[in-house]
This record gives structure tokens, sequence and C-alpha cells, in this order.
């Protein structure tokens, strides 16, 4: 998939509630590969998930993180 059709894309959590939509890629230099999704989740807040915690299925990519495990991961940006 290429990159351009990450960005944007809606995010929801594993019971369906909306979590924001893909702002940026975190891309390992070295190896090519993705190593985070960036999901941009109102104003300032951001979320920093590894893809391994996602799935992708057409239009919305879903997480597989509980609230917990997502708010740990929130991060604020300055």
């Amino acid at each position: 998939m290429l990159v351009e059709k990450l960005l944007g894309k809606e995010v929801i959590g594993s019971h369906g509630d909306k979590i924001g939509k893909v702002s940026d890629i975190d891309i390992d230099l070295f190896s090519g590969k993705i190593k985070n999704i960036i999901i941009g989740a109102g104003i300032g807040k951001k979320y920093k998930i590894k893809l391994d915690d996602i799935v992708a299925t057409g239009d919305t990519m879903i997480i597989r993180l509980n609230s917990e495990e997502l708010n740990q991961k929130a991060s604020k940006s300055k």
C-alpha cells in the first residue's frame, strides 16, 4: 500500500469508536519500513501506534488497543 493511501484514513477503535485520522507516518530510514502510524485525534493530541496494532480495512483502519493502552500512547504536540 502506498503512503498516500494511508494519510487521512479514518481510524476507529475495536469497539467502533472514532479515534482520529492518520496524520503522519514514521519510517525507519535504514530499512525503509514503517515503524509507527501517527494518528491525529483533535487539537494537539496525537497517538503513535505500531503497525502491528493496526488492521487496515477499506477506507478505515481499526486499532487493536483498548482505551487504556491507547491513552498510554497519547502525546500532546507543542
